[in-house]
């Protein structure tokens, strides 16, 4: 599975709004800080909300691109000598949107830019942030910044070729709007038609802003860890090794227990694990629940304040593990594995994974996960 295929599943069809879902949390019901966040939106638009985290800290958190993709939520911490931001969305249409809302908060340049993995759901606005700020300094770790590069321009160019999957799925979207009906036949209501509508212009916009996309490579890297001192605050970049990417970077503001987890963590409302290295991102969980943190921003999802969900994920991997090797040891094949094996009861543990409605998209996750179990605990990679 791509790293980011199943990002693109009825889940997204589905049309969950993350600002719904910072209501639901891995605990009997909401804690009062998920409550009170949305008393600290300090600006928003018609696609995003600003929410002051510290002082001077905030989280941009987005709705989705189209109904198949995601923007990464965006960090900005404000000082006295500038701007640092965290993770640069998707389409840079968006991450003008999200300097819009900066300005809101502060007239200082945006200084530094930092990446916290190479998936370009997070990135691929980087040039809006250089055409603001041509003075940036665009930060990530150092292998990341050639994944990065690559990744653009592959997906830019295959997203918008002549034959692409993209644009074939989108002709099917204008059929069906132009018919009035599914492909049953049953007429489509009034309500429905303005979706699909909108869903088709946020795909021919996605199409539109790939086909022009400039791709914009990292300007420093750094291997381990990277301290940034700006204006009075201590910004630390970790290199936490595979995990839901090949090298996964939080961004900690230790004065303020801020932690901005990337990919690491993620409520989408279900993780993210394609491609991922689950075998080794159970260690760096572990590592971030042994963080102090008032502040959890993930890399989609609503803000956190705890490590209740970092557990819940962590909790999930484990399972995955060490169901998969008990399978292995008993020479199953990775088929027969993702076809007999249960991992419903961490699905029940969350009541984020739980709705029926989740449970075809649950199953997506399981097969991928496992796929990337198999290889883990066999050496092999994931």
């Amino acid at each position: 599975m791509d790293p980011l295929q199943h990002r693109g599943t009825r889940v997204r069809a589905l049309g969950v709004s993350l600002a719904a879902l910072a209501l639901v949390s891995c605990t009997s019901g909401a804690s009062r800080a998920q409550v009170a966040e949305h008393a600290n939106v300090v600006a928003k638009d018609e696609g995003a909300r600003m929410e002051r985290v510290a002082e001077g800290v905030y989280a941009i958190v987005h709705d989705d691109a189209t109904d198949e993709w995601p923007h990464g939520n965006t960090g900005v911490i404000v000082t006295r000598e500038g701007v640092f931001v965290v993770d640069a969305t998707y389409l840079p249409s968006r991450a003008r949107a999200d300097i819009a809302l900066i300005r809101s908060v502060t007239n200082q340049p945006v200084r530094y830019l930092a990446f916290t993995h190479w998936h370009f759901d997070h990135n691929n606005g980087t040039i809006a942030y250089r055409d603001a700020f041509p003075g940036i300094e665009i930060v990530s770790e150092r292998k990341s910044a050639a994944w990065i590069e690559l990744n653009g321009v592959w997906w830019s160019r295959m997203s918008t070729a002549p034959d692409s999957k993209k644009r074939a799925s989108l002709a099917e979207l204008e059929k069906k709007l132009a018919a009035g009906h599914d492909t049953s036949g049953v007429a489509l209501g009034a309500d429905e038609r303005t979706e699909l509508a909108r869903t088709i212009a946020r795909r021919k916009n996605e199409l539109a802003e790939l086909a022009t996309l400039q791709v914009v490579r990292p300007t420093r890297t750094f291997d381990r860890e990277l301290a940034i001192e700006l204006g009075g605050r201590r910004i630390e970049l970790r290199n936490r090794g595979p995990a839901n990417s090949p090298a996964d970077v939080t961004i900690y503001l230790p004065a303020e227990k801020v932690l901005f987890a990337g990919d690491i963590v993620v409520q989408a409302p279900l993780p993210y694990v394609g491609a991922s290295w689950p075998v080794t991102w159970i260690g760096v969980l572990q590592e971030l629940e042994a963080t102090p943190t008032s502040v959890l921003v993930p890399g989609h999802g609503p803000v956190m304040h705890d490590h209740a969900y970092t557990r819940q994920v962590r909790e999930l991997l484990e399972a995955a593990t060490s169901r998969v090797e008990a399978m292995i040891r008993k020479g199953m094949t990775l088929e027969q594995i993702q076809a007999a094996i249960d991992l419903d009861d961490r699905r029940r543990s969350c009541p984020a994974w739980s709705p029926a409605g989740f449970a075809d998209d649950w199953k997506i996750v399981t097969s991928a996960l496992v796929e990337r179990c198999w290889r883990g605990v066999r050496g092999q990679g994931g």
